[in-house]
């Protein structure tokens, strides 16, 4: 397979779990602390259900525990700040707050590891903000404020993890990394929220359970799509090519969430003029 196939699948299947998690956390109700650990945990059960025919192996990983418990602690909060902002905000204006990751990988690249800043990034990082600030004109920026503040956070949080998450599939066995990633990001949650255990009972429960099952395959074919994208692409064509999904998650939202149908010329703006802010930041 090709990284472009994986790109493609990622894209796709990402797209499809942030629908899913919209209906799971917001019109379900369920506790997102919980959730954040119950589905963790499924996905790590999911990927390890491949390892069967594969085996289990992390050669190099004693090199890379730094990347790789860092990754699973920044995970781990971020999963439950994701879950608290998907409660708050539609899915549709999700996936452009979370976006904005692209530019805190920007701004850790360039105080971290003191690469360039160029005139399009900074045009890029504009575009993104930009496409947040049409967003807030959508309703008073008092009922957006939380929602809003909770998505850039997310974003920042996804985006420290991601480039520690990557590095690390990059020089172990992805899958396997894959699998004890999700494990670590679920007992990271747990860890950050103990009293989690005692709202997880419904999840287990009918109608739910079947949702976060049906999300977790999904979840862990975009993940583990994403990593092997990585490993045999550049980060700057991977990067920009699974932006894409911020318009097809908005496009999927308004076509499957009645709830969404409105401020539809709007939100569209918005994913396009994000898409290009990102696709700006990471083409150099």
């Amino acid at each position: 397979m090709t990284w472009q196939f994986y790109t493609a699948v990622s894209v796709v299947a990402l797209s499809i779990s942030i629908i899913l998690q919209r209906i799971l956390i917001h019109r379900d109700k369920i506790n997102p602390f919980a959730y954040a650990v119950v589905f963790q945990a499924m996905v790590a059960i999911v990927i390890s259900a491949f390892l069967i025919f594969q085996g289990f192996m992390l050669p190099n990983i004693k090199e890379l525990w730094i990347p790789a418990v860092a990754s699973m602690l920044l995970y781990g909060i971020g999963h439950v700040v994701y879950a608290k902002t998907l409660q708050k905000v539609e899915a549709s204006v999700f996936s452009v707050l979370f976006a904005s990751q692209a530019v805190w990988i920007m701004l850790l690249g360039v105080f971290w590891f003191n690469e360039s800043l160029t005139a399009l990034q900074i045009i890029g990082s504009a575009l993104i903000f930009a496409s947040i600030l049409v967003l807030v004109k959508r309703q008073s920026l008092r009922s957006l404020d939380r929602g809003l503040i909770l998505g850039l956070l997310t974003g920042l949080l996804f985006g420290l993890a991601i480039t520690c998450w990557s590095y690390v599939g990059r020089h172990t066995d992805t899958l396997s990394w894959a699998a004890l990633s999700f494990v670590g990001t679920s007992l990271s949650a747990l860890l950050f929220y103990p009293k989690a255990t005692r709202h997880m009972a419904p999840l287990f429960r009918g109608a739910i359970l079947s949702r976060m099952m049906l999300l977790s395959v999904f979840y862990a074919i975009g993940c583990v799509a994403m990593l092997y994208a990585y490993k045999l692409g550049t980060f700057t064509v991977v990067s920009p090519l699974r932006q894409t999904g911020i318009i097809l998650t908005v496009l999927l939202a308004l076509a499957l969430l009645r709830t969404e149908r409105k401020q539809v010329g709007r939100k569209l703006a918005a994913a396009a003029i994000c898409s290009l802010g990102v696709v700006l930041i990471v083409a150099n």
